[in-house]
């Protein structure tokens, strides 16, 4: 009896021993096929790595190439998307772009370079910006120089001081440019008045959230993906007063792009022209000036999805 009863208890000891070593195998299994999966993810990363790299490189020379273009508004696209590559090879071709014919261009490619945040910028900030003639340009420049001197923040344009509404149920979050002006009117005025009324258009269409002026592109995106939004560039232009045959013609031009990506997506231009207005009539360009930028403001808002 007694050997019986030992028998039976060493069968047991060894069944809860072998339950034991086959635990302690399947721990080491899973521990080792753990190991495994890192190691193969490291390994992935690392091969994806030069492939990503070469990915970069391949949009930057893309993007230098399309600076030569002949269309003034890829090359507007070209450089807002260059600023936004944090690369540095992108410094060259945006100095490039300081030289270029279109007023717009070269304002958008100081814009770029105060996004980008280099150095290296000074060395064609500072000798163009005694040169530039446009005030709407050399205003954008300055700015530029200013903001890379002090190691400041880059961003965009959308005029200093801007009081920011939050409106909880927007659906597009919206960045607006600087000003670029060819009316031959001082800077602040024109972008005063210009602003002033976009701002008072998208704000009404209650579906857009303004974006600060100063904000980085990281930003931008968790805000979007956060509150489900999407978003625009708005680059605004006003093309110099048109006087003849004794009328005033006043023309807002809204390039729209994405955000904070900033590729070309249209535009939307607003010409007004009032009747027998004499040559430098201020009120009647005020005039003209806000309602154009209001009303193709209002345009962007009623139609921003005709845009995605």
């Amino acid at each position: 009896m007694r050997d019986n009863l030992g028998a039976v208890s060493t069968r047991r000891l060894s069944r809860s021993d072998a339950d034991a070593l086959k635990t302690g195998r399947v721990m080491r299994a899973r521990r080792g096929g753990l190991v495994l999966a890192a190691s193969l993810l490291a390994a992935a990363l690392i091969a994806l790595a030069p492939r990503v790299a070469r990915a970069d490189e391949a949009r930057l020379r893309f993007l230098s190439e399309k600076m030569k273009d002949s269309d003034p508004r890829v090359r507007t696209s070209a450089a807002l998307a260059l600023g936004a590559s944090n690369a540095d090879g992108a410094v060259d071709p945006l100095c490039g772009g300081l030289g270029d014919k279109e007023d717009v261009v070269r304002q958008a490619a100081a814009v770029a370079l105060k996004r980008l945040n280099r150095t290296r910028s000074l060395e064609c900030l500072r000798p163009r910006e005694s040169s530039e003639s446009n005030e709407a340009v050399k205003i954008a420049i300055t700015r530029a120089i200013e903001a890379i001197a002090s190691g400041g923040e880059g961003g965009g344009g959308g005029g200093a001081g801007e009081t920011i509404k939050e409106n909880p149920n927007a659906k597009y979050y919206i960045s607006l440019s600087t000003v670029a002006n060819q009316t031959g009117r001082a800077q602040t005025e024109v972008e005063k008045i210009v602003l002033n009324s976009v701002r008072q258009k998208l704000e009404a269409a209650g579906v857009v959230q303004l974006a600060p002026s100063s904000e980085a592109p990281e930003k931008a995106r968790e805000v979007m993906k956060a509150r489900k939004m999407k978003g625009f560039y708005l680059a605004i232009a006003v093309d110099r007063f048109d006087y003849a045959d004794g009328n005033l013609r006043v023309k807002v031009k809204i390039g729209v792009f994405n955000y904070p990506n900033k590729s070309l997506l249209g535009n939307v231009d607003k010409t007004l022209t009032a009747q027998g207005v004499s040559s430098g009539d201020r009120a009647s360009e005020d005039r003209l000036l806000e309602l154009a930028a209001g009303l193709a403001s209002e345009q962007f808002a009623q139609n921003a999805s005709a845009f995605l």
